[in-house]
């Protein structure tokens, strides 16, 4: 059973090589069946769901995508707690279900968040994902109304220091140890656009647009891409 388990989370990763998630996820639900306690399986199915959880065109038919990412994040974390993988899968799961969450649940959320990627970056300071997730926290954590800013003070007593500078440094040490990575370059210019510096924004989704496509959504992102260029210009 242990070599089945092994062909199956290995067919998954050439699938997802191959951009056939809903494939790939398949797969890993079929070695996570046979073995419940296998990492690997448990978490790249959660990442994928949180990823079709985001393709979904409600927030409504989101949420079971993202509750079920979690689940299975738990299910990994337990087995091993110090998993690269499990804890981003949990931190990414979590941050989906904070943007639309009510003031005081996202403060709960946006503090967990925060506690996986540092957890990401103790293990592995060189993960280009972790730092990913750290740019989406702080472009989350910077643009939180008076209202969740109040909740996160009166749970929490605040949240650690978030701005967009921050964010733009996390997506800049991403794409330098993931360059092929087509998202990271278009929330970097996400964020050089929040902070007023539309060339260098412009720059960064043109050189986005040169990168070949190697991920499900990158040709969609890509298109997102060219779509930002013309607002900006």
């Amino acid at each position: 059973m242990a070599q089945q388990v092994d062909s199956l989370v290995m067919q998954g990763q050439h699938l997802e090589t191959a951009m056939q998630e809903a494939a790939a996820l398949k797969k890993y639900e079929q070695a996570a069946a046979l073995d419940s306690t296998n990492v690997t399986a448990l978490s790249r199915a959660s990442i994928l769901y949180t990823r079709q959880g985001r393709r979904q065109k409600t927030t409504k038919a989101a949420s079971p995508y993202f509750l079920e990412a979690r689940a299975l994040a738990e299910k990994a974390l337990r087995r091993n707690s110090n998993d690269r993988d499990a804890n981003l899968a949990m931190g990414k799961a979590l941050r989906e279900l904070s943007l639309t969450a009510g003031a005081k649940q996202k403060a709960a959320y946006i503090k967990e968040v925060k506690t996986y990627i540092d957890k990401l970056l103790l293990i592995d300071s060189t993960f280009a994902p972790a730092w990913h997730l750290s740019g989406d926290w702080n472009m989350e954590v910077s643009s939180l109304n008076f209202a969740e800013r109040a909740a996160t003070r009166l749970l929490f007593g605040g949240l650690p220091q978030a701005s967009v500078g921050q964010a733009i440094a996390d997506y800049s040490r991403s794409q330098k140890l993931d360059p092929s990575n087509i998202e990271t370059r278009y929330d970097l210019a996400r964020a050089l656009h929040a902070d007023h510096k539309d060339l260098d924004a412009i720059s960064t989704l043109q050189q986005a647009l040169r990168l070949r496509p190697i991920r499900q959504d990158d040709r969609d992102i890509q298109k997102a891409c060219r779509e930002m260029i013309q607002q900006l210009q």
